[in-house]
């Protein structure tokens, strides 16, 4: 598994004046969010199997999930609140589920601030 940190933009700091509503407008302090976007090369034939898969481990861990499959590579997005989880522990639990369907695959992951990372600057191939 190859992970590749994206860089992280300036963001607001957690200030004692602003309100919970404050902060999750600007996905700050407890509403801060991670991303790890996962690409790997698979059968395209096993996409709704992959697909519902994924979207299981979603409604039971309470992720947000994009997935795609283009340029001839999965693309899973799993978004996360920071506090909720750490960053390792969703990669197990997704790349499990991967395995499980499709057996070992090279993973490639992006991951960041969902919000305020410079995710423009990692997507240069």
């Amino acid at each position: 598994m190859n992970i590749i940190t994206v860089p992280e933009m300036a963001k607001p700091q957690v200030k004692s004046h602003h309100k919970a509503r404050h902060m999750k407008k600007m996905a700050i302090g407890p509403f801060a969010q991670t991303c790890a976007e996962i690409r790997f090369s698979a059968d395209i034939e096993k996409f709704d199997q992959v697909d519902s898969a994924l979207i299981q481990c979603q409604q039971q861990q309470g992720w947000d999930l994009f997935i795609a499959y283009f340029n001839e590579q999965y693309h899973v997005a799993v978004n996360f609140f920071t506090e909720q989880q750490e960053l390792n522990a969703v990669l197990e639990i997704t790349n499990a589920v991967i395995v499980k369907e499709l057996g070992e695959v090279e993973l490639q992951v992006l991951a960041g601030d969902a919000n305020y990372g410079d995710w423009e600057s990692c997507y240069i191939d």
